[in-house]
This record gives C-alpha cells, sequence and structure tokens, in this order.
C-alpha cells in the first residue's frame, strides 16, 4: 500500500524512521569499534616505546591522524587517565623493576626508563611510591 505525502509526518513514515535510525546505529558502532581500534594501537605503541625520551602525546596523536585534544579526550575515556599518567606509570614500573633486578646507577635507570633527567625521576619516584628510587632497591 503506498504511502501518502500526508501519511508520512514530518520526519517521513514510521518504516522509514526505523530504517534510519539502524544504518545511524550501524555507523556509530564502526565508528566506536574503529576507535577503539586505535586506542588500542596507540596503547601498543606506548607500551613499545615508552622509554624514547622524546615521546610525547602530540607525536603518537600525530601517527594515529588525530587532533592532539580529541586523542587526550579519547585517551582517557577508554583507559581512565591521562596520556601522562599512563605514560608516567609505565615508566615508573619499568624502573621498579630494573631497580629490583639490576646494579645499575640511578641515573642509568632514568635514561633507560626514559627520564631524561635523574633528578626529576628521583623526584617523580618519591612522589608517587613515597620512598626513594635508593631505599626501593635496599628493600628489594
Amino acid at each position: 500500500m503506498p504511502i501518502s505525502p500526508l501519511d508520512t509526518g514530518r520526519y517521513g513514515s514510521p518504516e522509514m524512521r526505523k530504517i534510519f535510525g539502524a544504518a545511524i546505529t550501524i555507523r556509530n558502532s564502526q565508528a566506536n569499534h574503529e576507535r577503539i581500534l586505535i586506542f588500542q594501537q596507540a596503547k601498543t605503541y606506548l607500551d613499545d616505546h615508552f622509554t624514547d625520551q622524546e615521546l610525547k602525546m602530540s607525536v603518537v596523536a600525530r601517527k594515529f591522524n588525530i587532533s592532539p585534544s580529541h586523542f587526550s579526550t579519547i585517551f582517557h575515556r577508554e583507559f581512565g587517565k591521562t596520556f601522562r599518567d599512563y605514560l608516567g606509570e609505565l615508566r615508573l614500573n619499568h624502573a621498579k623493576e630494573l631497580l629490583r633486578t639490576t646494579n645499575l646507577k640511578i641515573a642509568e635507570i632514568a635514561y633507560q626508563s626514559g627520564f631524561t633527567d635523574s633528578h626529576y625521576f628521583s623526584f617523580v619516584f618519591k612522589k608517587k611510591t613515597g620512598i626513594t628510587p635508593r631505599q626501593f632497591r635496599a628493600q628489594s
């Protein structure tokens, strides 16, 4: 039975609204899936390159063709922490492992963990753990 233009109302027939609604849902689902994949790839990239002292959010965002501000927003939404916090945790966890398993100097551990300055590393380490890297090593 053909639908009269008078029966379609302002936004079309209920059937048309249903079809358009389903199309929008599919489009949004695909976009969401693509976003999740991109951010999983970004996380993997960070996990593999966190020791690079030049690693910055703008560099990673550019690598995935996303503006830094949008990258920052979505990263926080996807992982529950900021890019900076996530990168800092990776670096500190790596430093803790080196403190536990090697006899490297603190400055070398800082460098190998992605920090450019051993004093800043010690400051951040104590701020996050409550103890200095030397104290951490002695306790391990």
